[in-house]
């Protein structure tokens, strides 16, 4: 005869709030009409409700579903020979939450299995590759050891990693046995892998052996002989991790190492997890999807636990910041897919990171792969929408490891081309020269090394990177005068903090490529979301009014506009240096066709060379750029003023060459060559047998001595006066003109000399 079932035990009233679920999952019993409870329930249900009778805290012995019910407690538990230290059907607490949680197991909505657990890059070994959906839950401080073999027999000994790393740098170290034995008589050689590294060499095994930068390994011996020759263990350290100092969390921690059980509560579901979608708790018997916390998450208070380095409130620490409101403004919105917390609405380690089951399975724990749809589902500075050329997932950049200062490997996996990743590390990354500081902005690279990485020939097609070691170049090797913020600021521009960084002529989160040849004004794609100022002309010369233009204003880029940020007087220019707006400024009598178009517009077409004539416009860069006439723009030459071609200044009489800047524009037989046919020296209007084949060609005098090559207030035809030698001044009339030079110029005695208009304006 089956024996019925007792009557609950007497609680007293004061603690039967804690005892409330061991009395109603024995009401179930006997509820349901089974006769005889399984001995082992009734064993612990009796001393479950006896501890709550002598006053014991039963709040983590809880039975929350889905871990509720007799089924799931003798999934778990066995009363008597039990192979886990806690009655537990299964030795190792991540084992036997992998018996349920595996595919055919009872939780087999939610499988783990070992390989899940988080290994990421950098700090990896050749051969070993980046992986991982899951949170580890073997590992610490000291990292976590895993064996690798490598004898005919197998060690039976294991190695346990203590203490605490302290190295900037995640890496892994190789311990291979050097000489067989057990402890005490086994030893060891150990690497580690750059940049960090690290070596040593016969060392006797033992429980607490120290090997560097915080890290010791315990050996421990198995059966027979423990230890093999040549078997040889990874251990894997990462940076900005500490031991938690929760006595709730430590006491469920192995060695320093972290459990399922150190973050899970597998009996409850009372605490409340970051999940924002995660339902109320009303009790137990509605408990599902609340993750079974052993601590209050919803602000990450368990995430900081270990990870409290990484709690910042600005990436000026060296980490994303979190625990922050999410500002709306030019460079920050409102996440669309990345979860705040439903407590303070803030961003937190979990807004970006999934502890479980990350769709990103490259041990980052990221909720995407796509890194860049990521970062941009807060940051505007992105532009995804063309896409921007460095986040093409075709022929973005991929980092090629670094070259000039960082030492940040190479990242290899083809998949994160054009992700964020390549260039800034969101927890930073040490600065090889001061390893305790890392690069500024979370950058893997400092300022213009950052892009000579790979703007030196490769993989980037052209060698900028050469460019600006020319004599004439634009000054980027400038640290820490372009900073963050200075963007309305003449100041920032001027004086002694004058500056070009790529970064200042380059927006690299918004430049394109160009889909058709752009036509001047408008700047090219690679100029696409920069600081510039636009110009409003009022009067001639220097009667201007400056319009700063930020990177976030949507009107198109005029490229002139990004020049004048240096090269006008909205800041403080350099003694001797010409204000550009006010040479270009279209109300000036003559002024070549930067702003618009020049006044002349009928010059002879015949005038012209190379598709230009007079009604069109042009660029700065036109003139000012590489010698090397592969790479644009402005970086580097071999010529003043960073001019593409030779134009000397130094009014020395001189015969021009046809390959001089000028000549790229206007026609060398026209303008330079006395020995022409008159036909071509007259498509100029001072054209004929004294016009400017004489003058350039036969008398010598290079342009320069005559002309303002940017533009001239008060003078037609960008004539310039007071040089020596040239004009002293010049009188213009409907069809023709006079000029006057210095006792040592052009004519004798400094008479004046009268041209005839060859034809009309």
């Amino acid at each position: 005869m089956k024996r019925a079932v007792q009557s609950p035990l007497r609680v007293p009233r004061s603690t039967r709030g804690r005892g409330h679920r061991v009395l109603r999952w024995q009401r179930k019993w006997r509820d349901r009409g089974v006769s005889s409870a399984p001995s082992f329930i009734l064993c612990l249900s009796r001393w479950l409700a006896a501890t709550v009778a002598l006053g014991f805290p039963l709040a983590g012995l809880a039975l929350d579903p889905p871990h509720s019910g007799s089924q799931q407690c003798a999934s778990c538990h066995i009363a008597h020979n039990a192979p886990g230290g806690t009655l537990t059907t299964v030795a190792g607490n991540a084992n036997l939450c992998i018996s349920c949680h595996s595919p055919g197991g009872r939780a087999s909505g939610f499988p783990f299995a070992s390989s899940d657990q988080a290994l990421p890059a950098p700090g990896l070994p050749p051969g070993v590759a980046a992986s991982g959906t899951s949170h580890r839950w073997d590992s610490g401080p000291a990292g976590h050891a895993v064996f690798l073999g490598g004898a005919t027999t197998p060690s039976t000994g294991t190695v346990e990693p203590h203490g605490a790393f302290t190295g900037h740098y995640a890496k892994t170290y190789t311990i291979t046995i050097a000489t067989a034995g057990n402890v005490g008589t086994a030893t060891f050689d150990w690497t580690a892998t750059s940049p960090s590294g690290g070596t040593g060499s016969n060392l006797l095994t033992g429980a607490s052996v120290p090997l560097d930068e915080g890290v010791s390994v315990a050996f421990v011996d198995g059966t027979n002989l423990s230890f093999q020759v040549n078997d040889a263990w990874h251990l894997h350290v990462r940076t900005d991790l500490q031991l938690t100092t929760n006595a709730t969390l430590l006491a469920q921690m192995t060695n320093g190492q972290m459990t399922c059980s150190t973050c899970h509560e597998p009996h409850s579901q009372a605490k409340t997890p970051f999940d924002p979608t995660a339902p109320g708790y009303p009790g137990p018997e509605l408990g599902y999807g609340r993750h079974f916390q052993r601590l209050d998450n919803d602000t990450d208070q368990m995430c900081l636990e270990c990870h409290a380095p990484r709690n910042v409130a600005s990436a000026l620490a060296g980490s994303h910041p979190v625990g922050l409101l999410v500002p709306t403004n030019a460079h920050f919105k409102r996440p669309v897919s990345l979860p705040l917390d439903k407590t303070e609405d803030k961003m937190r380690c979990s807004t970006c990171h999934r502890v479980h089951f990350s769709p990103a399975d490259d041990g980052t724990l990221l909720r995407m792969t796509n890194q860049v749809a990521l970062c941009s589902d807060c940051h505007t500075l992105a532009d995804t929408t063309t896409p921007a050329l460095h986040f093409s997932r075709t022929i973005g950049v991929l980092w090629p490891g670094g070259q000039y200062g960082s030492t940040f490997p190479a990242i290899t996996n083809t998949a994160r081309r054009g992700a964020c990743g390549n260039c800034h590390q969101a927890h930073g990354w040490p600065d090889a020269a001061s390893p305790t500081n890392d690069f500024p902005t979370l950058l893997v690279n400092r300022e213009e090394n950052l892009c000579y990485t790979c703007h030196d020939g490769s993989p980037a097609t052209f060698d900028l990177k050469t460019n600006f070691t020319k004599t004439y170049r634009h000054p980027v090797e400038l640290t820490g005068r372009h900073v963050a913020g200075e963007a309305g600021d003449p100041f920032s521009y001027g004086a002694t903090n004058r500056h070009a960084e790529c970064s200042d002529c380059h927006n690299v989160h918004a430049l394109g490529a160009d889909g058709s040849v752009p036509v001047a004004p408008l700047a090219s794609a690679r100029l696409k979301g920069v600081n510039r100022v636009s110009v409003t002309n009022l009067g001639a010369g220097n009667n201007l009014s400056f319009t700063f233009r930020p990177a976030s204003d949507p009107t198109p880029v005029k490229e002139h506009e990004l020049c004048f940020l240096c090269h006008s007087s909205w800041t403080t220019q350099p003694a001797g240096q010409s204000d550009l707006a006010a040479k270009f400024n279209t109300l000036n009598t003559s002024f070549h066709p930067v702003e618009a178009a020049g006044k002349n517009t009928n010059i002879n077409p015949n005038a012209f060379v190379n598709g230009w004539s007079a009604t069109n416009t042009m660029y700065c860069t036109d003139c000012h750029g590489s010698d090397d006439p592969t790479i644009r723009g402005p970086h580097g030459s071999q010529f003043p003023a960073l001019l593409k071609k030779s134009y000397p200044t130094n009014l020395v009489s001189r015969p021009m060459s046809s390959s001089e800047l000028c000549f790229d524009c206007h026609r060398y037989d026209t303008y330079a060559n006395n020995a022409a046919d008159p036909v071509v020296k007259a498509y100029s209007r001072f054209g004929g047998s004294d016009g400017h084949g004489f003058h350039v060609g036969s008398r010598r005098y290079p342009c320069y001595t005559c002309h303002d090559s940017h533009g001239a207030p008060s003078q037609t035809h960008n004539i310039v006066t007071g040089r020596t030698p040239g004009i002293v001044f010049w009188t213009e009339f409907p069809t023709s003109g006079n000029c006057s030079t210095s006792t040592t110029g052009c004519h004798e005695n400094g008479a004046f000399q009268s041209y005839l208009i060859s034809y009309p304006r």
